[in-house]
């Protein structure tokens, strides 16, 4: 099949306005993406191996948002929980050592040793 002239003019003309409008398109959708990134919620994470019973982690953030912390081994009774929060200085985490307060009392109390390996994940800017 062969093209006239026409179709042939018709064709370059009508990929050029597809050249402009695509390059128009990758621009205003660059710059939306420059936008959607700057509100990107980032995740940092970590292990640690605590030596008292309240840890502070400085984990790399600017703000954090949320953390979870876990232990990353079996439980003893000396270091049975543990918990997180973000701290005072910005992009801080506190993370706190739990023990039972005795045999039958599982009121938890700051942990005196024994401890267990924690993972951490925090998220945040």
């Amino acid at each position: 099949m062969s093209f006239t002239s026409k179709q042939i003019t018709d064709l370059n003309n009508s990929m050029v306005a597809a050249q402009n409008v695509s390059l128009g398109t990758v621009v205003s959708s660059l710059e939306d993406d420059v936008v959607a990134l700057q509100a990107l919620t980032l995740v940092t994470s970590g292990s640690i191996s605590p030596s008292s019973a309240e840890e502070i982690i400085t984990t790399g953030l600017t703000s954090v948002t949320s953390v979870v912390a876990s232990l990353s081994g079996s439980p003893t009774i000396n270091h049975a929980w543990v918990s997180a929060v973000s701290g005072s200085t910005a992009g801080d985490i506190h993370v706190y050592c739990w023990a039972p307060t005795g045999t039958g009392d599982v009121t938890p109390v700051a942990s005196s040793g024994n401890f267990v390996d924690v993972n951490w994940i925090a998220t945040g800017e």
